[in-house]
């Protein structure tokens, strides 16, 4: 005979019974280096630009300093199993090179394509990295959503008081926005631009509500007050430009949630939010939305808005003979004066600098990471893991529209790859995410909640009594 207990088997010639659950295959642990090399490069996106040691020409910032050493150990050690979207980046980055040879000697073509390497290619192989290995992506995103939300307290203080922290901690002079809303500064914290720092924060917003209203321990705790904090950090933007993704995430994410009622009534329940919605934008900013958005289109002429679709006409008028490869670095002549280096439209300054062939593959980056990502993320059992990478690509596509009326920089433009990368690699772990079948029904709990967890996540069972197995 042998003594039997819910995990394993006492006895001659009998096996151990494995639990029923169903878990994500983790690959073997990786080395504490690379876990300090990935937090320190967390710390250097909180760092500002400014802050840069000059080596000749070159102003190495610490984000691009940690990126270089990241980069050889991402992109040729193994630790990522490449995917096909992957193909789209490495031709845009050959498309930008191209477009920048042609505008610049080519030392200064090698360091700008150099740096764009390291601001964009290096942050989507970490997202890449992070997404397939949750026992790293986890406290990653943990420790950076805790940051983010506890420099969201201090945004307060730029916003009423003028009192700038990052300012303070690297003796660097603080220049307030000259613009002021609702009697109120408007708050770029870290970053170059406000409009950069309310992006940064609206991007987690799909993120922070997945795990608070799933009740995801693995990616921190005081998770609704964090959500708080983020929302904090994306109104002291003090910018439409972040307002609006952040609500589009908040609007995708209860679509998701909505599915399971009735269509009538997800209809019902999603026209009076978005309506709700905008009232609450135009109250807020103080600005006629409808008429923007009329602008936009081109349907009206607010001598408000003119200043923008004028500067979307001058791009247009700039591009005859650099139609294919764009500008590169270098900066149109008759776009330099009081209109500035300033447009209103990422996909435009793409195909300023990047031509056709650039903008094209910018807009197929988005669209392969979808295409790869869909069956994976979508088209399958529903369980909070696969919420979170539903989340993220939420993320993606808000991003992707946000792009239409901000251009991305600073810390919002990393952060736009490394949720690339992310979407890419958390598709590829749901792809070969493991099933094992129960041998036996699994004892009853008594909790409604399901026993499938975030990957990496403590679950509590039962223990059951012993029984005589003859």
């Amino acid at each position: 005979m042998s003594i039997q207990g819910n995990n394993a088997v006492i006895g001659p010639n009998r096996p151990a019974r494995r639990l029923a659950s169903r878990t994500l295959a983790l690959p073997h642990e990786e080395p504490t280096w690379m876990r300090y090399i990935l937090v320190v490069f967390m710390i250097t996106l909180f760092i500002p630009k400014s802050v840069a040691l000059s080596i000749g020409s070159i102003a190495l910032t610490p984000a691009l300093a940690s990126a270089i050493i990241l980069f050889p150990a991402l992109a040729f050690s193994g630790r990522i199993k490449y995917a096909w979207p992957d193909m789209v980046v490495l031709l845009f980055m050959l498309a930008m090179l191209l477009s920048i040879l042609q505008s610049a000697p080519l030392g200064t073509s090698i360091e700008a394509f150099g740096r764009g390497v390291l601001s964009g290619g290096v942050p989507y192989l970490i997202g890449r990295y992070l997404g397939s290995r949750p026992n790293v992506f986890n406290p990653f995103m943990r420790r950076l959503m805790t940051v983010m939300a506890v420099l969201a307290v201090f945004l307060v203080f730029e916003s009423w008081f003028r009192i700038n922290i990052h300012s303070i901690l690297w003796s660097e002079p603080y220049t307030p926005h000259k613009e002021m809303r609702m009697g109120l500064t408007r708050a770029y914290g870290w970053t170059s631009h406000s409009i950069m720092l309310g992006v940064s924060y609206a991007v987690f917003i799909p993120i922070m509500m997945i795990a608070a209203m799933e009740r995801i321990n693995n990616l921190g705790r005081l998770r609704w007050l964090k959500l708080g904090l983020f929302a904090l950090g994306v109104f002291c933007s003090l910018s439409t430009g972040a307002w609006l993704p952040a609500a589009l995430g908040v609007a995708l994410v209860l679509w998701d949630y909505f599915k399971m009622f009735a269509p009538g009534h997800r209809w019902l329940i999603v026209s009076l939010g978005g309506v709700s919605t905008y009232l609450i934008l135009e109250v807020l900013s103080g600005r006629p939305l409808l008429r923007i958005l009329m602008m936009e289109l081109h349907l009206s002429s607010p001598m408000a808005w003119y200043y923008r679709w004028e500067l979307y006409r001058r791009v247009y008028a700039v591009m005859p003979g650099y139609e294919w490869f764009g500008h590169g670095i270098k900066t149109p002549a008759n776009m330099i004066s009081a209109w500035q280096w300033s447009i209103d439209n990422n996909y435009l300054v793409i195909l300023m600098q990047y031509g056709r062939v650039g903008l094209t593959l910018w807009i197929g980056i988005f669209v392969s990471v979808f295409v790869y990502g869909w069956k994976a993320v979508w088209n399958a059992s529903d369980t909070p893991y696969r919420r979170v990478a539903r989340a993220v690509m939420i993320a993606i596509a808000t991003v992707a529209l946000t792009q239409l009326s901000v251009a991305l920089f600073s810390t919002a433009a990393m952060l736009n790859w490394l949720f690339l990368g992310l979407g890419v690699g958390l598709a590829q772990g749901l792809a070969n995410m493991k099933v094992r079948k129960p041998q036996r029904k699994a004892p009853a709990t008594g909790s409604k909640r399901s026993t499938s967890q975030f990957p990496g996540e403590q679950v509590r069972r039962p223990i059951a009594p012993p029984r005589i197995a003859p």
